[in-house]
């Protein structure tokens, strides 16, 4: 069932009973039709990148955690229209839609605005509107910690100066992902004593400027890594954890938004190893993470925990600490 909020200035309607053949006044109807736009299929590069029989449980696991990101349907949608003159709110609709597209038969007043739209943002868990009264200020913003959780929605915006007069009467508005993921792919058989991984992600923006389509890099969030569960099915070789068959395989990403387009990301992943021993590896990306894509990164992990990027990811640089060998922390660059 659709949940429609609509706000509405009501000097509008009584204007409109005032004034009944001023249409200026009263408003131009119009149809506004809204699409939600993907960069990437899913299911294709997920196929096009994990193509071997061993990584099918990889690919199975990856695809269940980010079809919810990377999914052209919209749960919710908050659609804004400022004056152009006052950059105050004239008209807004909060809605659940469960769907990639809708339409509207709307009534404006004869005016210049600036529309902004927004999906998937009422579930998110770590982004917040904010300064949302005037176009200019409006962002999205993730949360002020010092750590936060990886996103749990794609989110989507738009803007549009619109001309409403009485020769327009449709417009068209297409909501692009802001978000962008990660996801590591580690091959474990290296090393037969790992227990757990755990990391974060740093460099991506804090925060969207809607109506600039401008991401804002004033905080430096660390995003927390998230452990993707990759189930058995006997085709990959298994390893064996605390007398436990498992995967060869272990999977963790992020969602956040997009990187700098001119300075490297990075990503901090710590093995815990039996015996309560630690090793940290220092990811350095220097191909920006882009809005809309998913990057996967695949990895290797040494007998001591260390990673090191598979053949290929050129763009990755790896530097590995250990704080377990007898003499203190080592560091070896790899």
């Amino acid at each position: 069932m659709k949940r429609l909020i609509v706000t509405l200035i009501p000097l509008f309607f009584a204007a409109c009973c005032l004034i009944d053949d001023d249409l200026s006044v009263c408003g131009e109807e119009l149809v506004i039709n809204y699409a939600l736009q993907l960069h990437i299929e899913l299911d294709v590069q997920l196929q096009t990148e994990l193509v071997t029989e061993t990584e099918k449980p990889v690919r199975r696991a990856l695809e269940k955690w980010l079809e919810p990101i990377f999914t052209d349907r919209a749960k919710d949608i908050d659609l804004r229209f400022y004056s152009a003159g006052l950059d105050d709110i004239r008209y807004q609709i909060e809605e659940v839609i469960n769907d990639n597209r809708t339409s509207y038969k709307l009534k404006l007043p004869q005016e210049n605005y600036m529309h902004l739209a927004l999906a998937n943002i009422e579930d998110n868990r770590e982004m917040n509107v904010l300064d949302g009264a005037h176009s200019e200020t409006m962002q999205l913003r993730l949360s002020d910690k010092q750590e936060v959780n990886s996103l749990n929605t794609g989110v989507f915006t738009a803007r549009l100066p619109m001309d409403v007069n009485d020769t327009v009467r449709r417009f068209d508005v297409h909501l692009y992902m802001v978000t962008a993921a990660v996801a590591l792919v580690i091959d474990t058989t290296g090393c037969d004593s790992v227990q757990s991984i755990s990391g974060t992600m740093e460099g991506s923006a804090c925060g969207f400027s809607v109506r600039d389509s401008v991401f804002l890099y004033t905080a430096s969030p660390r995003i927390l890594l998230e452990n993707v569960p990759v189930e058995t099915d006997g085709a990959a070789p298994l390893r064996r954890v605390a007398g436990q068959e498992a995967s060869p395989y272990l999977c963790m990403g992020a969602v956040g938004l997009a990187t700098k387009d001119d300075a490297p990301w990075s990503l901090t992943v710590t093995t815990t190893l039996l015996g309560d021993r630690h090793t940290t590896t220092t990811l350095t990306v220097d191909e920006p993470l882009k809005a809309g894509t998913l990057r996967i990164i695949r990895l290797n992990m040494g007998k001591q925990g260390g990673l090191d990027p598979e053949e290929g990811e050129d763009e990755v640089g790896a530097s590995v600490a250990l704080d377990w060998e007898e003499g203190g922390e080592h560091e070896v660059e790899m």
